[in-house]
């Protein structure tokens, strides 16, 4: 694996960094590469429970592709169509995975930054960071996939300020329009995010899987939904040791273990 994508384990989270600080995290092919083995890695690591993907550098989550090596990467049918692909697959895994995904955003979201953040399934940015999708600069396109998780997000008409129009979204005008959930001050933001982080790695995991399974249901075409199988998630939350667990601890006033099962 690239060394522009770090990874770590701290107990039962999982932290994914995008390591390419002396270019604000801007991503490469490698990088996406990189990326989905990284998460699958995650997820086949029954300790990992929380995700939380990240920039390093204390500058940027992820300035977009980078735009040096586009002649070398991206340029020729084939070579193009190599680094859609390579990237989709590692969005589709974050965004499919069974653990809980936060995207730790600290400083600038641009282009692909924004790509991997709505492949997560929290968002939370310091005071700091500021959101844009230039794609009209470049002469760019975007696959549906990432589109349509902008648009589930944020809705049409801000997907279209964003791309079309140019509109650079700051914290607090992120927060307004639902792409992150919370804006942290400075001083507080690593703090917040290990807190947010740990306490849900503590939680049940089986009803995370059942509740993102149900809810990236929800948001398909009616004739795509597979009802039986949630309906099975739902049931098998009740039918688990976890389910006990939880009201023993809470008649118990202890904190409940989860063990998943």
């Amino acid at each position: 694996m690239t060394d522009r994508i770090l990874t770590k384990k701290d107990g039962q989270i999982g932290h994914l960094i995008f390591n390419n600080p002396d270019k604000l995290n801007a991503i490469s092919l490698d990088m996406w590469e990189g990326m989905g083995k990284a998460v699958d890695a995650f997820e086949k690591d029954d300790d990992i429970r929380v995700i939380v993907c990240s920039g390093a550098g204390g500058k940027s989550f992820i300035a977009g592709a980078d735009v040096s090596k586009y002649e070398e990467e991206r340029m020729g049918e084939n070579a193009q169509e190599h680094y859609a692909k390579t990237g989709e697959r590692a969005l589709s895994a974050l965004y499919n995975s069974t653990k809980v995904t936060i995207a730790a955003i600290d400083g600038w979201c641009i282009g692909g930054g924004i790509s991997v953040a709505v492949s997560c399934d929290l968002r939370y940015c310091s005071t700091k960071s500021e959101f844009a999708q230039p794609a009209m600069r470049y002469g760019i396109g975007y696959r549906y996939g990432s589109l349509r998780r902008l648009v589930d997000i944020v809705g049409v008409p801000t997907t279209k300020e964003m791309l079309l129009g140019g509109r650079r979204l700051k914290a607090d005008e992120a927060y307004t329009k639902g792409l992150v959930g919370k804006v942290i001050e400075e001083a507080d933001y690593q703090a917040f995010i290990d807190d947010i982080a740990g306490k849900i790695a503590i939680g049940a995991p089986l009803t995370a899987q059942q509740v993102k399974f149900t809810l990236g249901e929800i948001v398909k075409d009616p004739s795509d939904r597979d009802l039986e199988r949630c309906e099975a998630m739902f049931q098998t939350c009740y039918a688990s040791a976890d389910y006990k667990e939880g009201i023993r601890a809470f008649s118990e006033k202890r904190k409940p273990v989860f063990t998943g099962k």
